[in-house]
């Protein structure tokens, strides 16, 4: 039977443990304020800061098309570039001096838009594949844009006005799409790591005999030793929501419950992990590089950063056996759509079923060594 008195004693003593170690507070504190400043705000995948120049004599299309652009923060004005004299649009791109050049026909872009007969030429430099694609989707919408202002048949004029709607993140913000996806990542790695190094600790110490001398069970350590790692982990989840909130204005339109068992669930298999890994492995620096060796491909194939459509078939049945997987596309979906419900409870039991196997395997290595 399990004593709630041992388990109680052996927290406490977890917690004093942590307290006295610097490092340990470090890792707890510092990685998550670090991968919320990196991604919520010096990382972006947003394309900003495009050397951008019309190549066209001056009209009214003209003007409203680069005052648009400029305006939109996107991109950013060639001032040593006169587009009306400029002979040769390809030399901008060759000399790096713009890396998208917009070229009307010599009758001007109006007589583009009105016959159709003349092309508007869009010149990208696109040695950024991904970035060339996105650059071409704003400069398209913001001629179409201008072209509807004006009352000009887009039809007659060879272009397809598509009317486009952005669900669930209207700006397209990174932070708004990065923070649910570190709130699980930063939590796992850092209670993947912290948990499995303060296992090993004990039997490097030496520690873990006396814990086989004493009368505690199996359960009550494993309990006793995991749960305040249980603890703080529900605390940087809500420390990063928190911040996402006031400082990014990620919205949340989900329910707050959703989030607390989703955070559960992602503990459970952490935790799960972090006690496997400490069976296997003998000293805590064996213990760091056994995680970091999982945790790695974890993220990876996580979807964090690559939507799991885009990795290979022969390597994207590990996303499917990746807590990490269900637990980031939880915290997205209810933060960012409102949560539907199938999906959720769909992601949480398998996430949930993940986390109790490799809890009765870690539990079966650590009573083995403790035996």
């Amino acid at each position: 039977m399990i004593r709630i008195r041992a388990i109680n004693g052996f927290i406490q003593k977890e917690f004093m443990q942590i307290l006295r170690d610097r490092q340990m507070i470090a890792a707890l504190v510092f990685v998550p304020i670090l991968q919320l400043v990196m991604f919520g705000s010096a990382l972006t995948s947003e394309v900003k800061n495009i050397k951008f120049v019309v190549v066209s004599k001056p009209t009214t299309i003209s003007r409203q098309i680069e005052t648009r652009a400029l305006a939109s923060g996107w991109f950013k004005k060639v001032k040593s570039v006169n587009g009306a004299q400029v002979s040769d649009p390809v030399l901008l791109l060759t000399e790096q001096k713009a890396e998208a050049v917009l070229v009307a026909p010599k009758e001007g872009f109006e007589y583009a838009l009105e016959h159709g007969g003349k092309p508007i030429q869009l010149l990208i430099n696109a040695t950024n594949a991904q970035r060339a694609q996105q650059v071409d989707s704003y400069i398209k919408q913001i001629i179409l844009s201008v072209a509807e202002d004006n009352s000009y048949d887009l039809s007659a004029a060879g272009l397809i006005n598509i009317d486009i709607r952005i669900m669930y993140n209207h700006y397209m913000n990174t932070s708004d799409f990065m923070i649910p996806a570190l709130m699980s990542m930063a939590s796992f790695i850092v209670i993947l790591l912290v948990c499995s190094m303060s296992i090993a600790k004990e039997k490097e110490t030496g520690t873990m005999e006396k814990l086989i001398a004493s009368p505690a069970s199996a359960e009550e350590i494993i309990i006793g030793k995991t749960a305040p790692y249980f603890i703080i982990g529900i605390f940087i989840i809500l420390f990063m929501l928190s911040i996402g909130l006031i400082v990014f204005s990620v919205p949340l339109r989900g329910h707050f419950w959703q989030l607390l068992v989703t955070g559960f669930v992602l503990l459970l298999s952490a935790l799960s992990i972090a006690t496997l890994l400490s069976t296997i492995v003998k000293t805590q620096q064996q213990a760091m590089m056994a995680s970091i060796l999982f945790i790695m491909p974890a993220i990876l194939l996580s979807g964090v950063f690559f939507p799991v459509e885009n990795i290979p078939l022969q390597f994207r049945w590990l996303s499917y056996l990746n807590p990490l997987t269900y637990t980031m596309a939880n915290f997205r979906s209810f933060m960012l759509k409102g949560g539907d419900l199938i999906t959720f409870w769909q992601n949480t039991l398998i996430t949930l079923i993940m986390g109790i196997i490799l809890a009765c395997a870690a539990y079966k290595n650590f009573k083995s060594t403790l035996n």
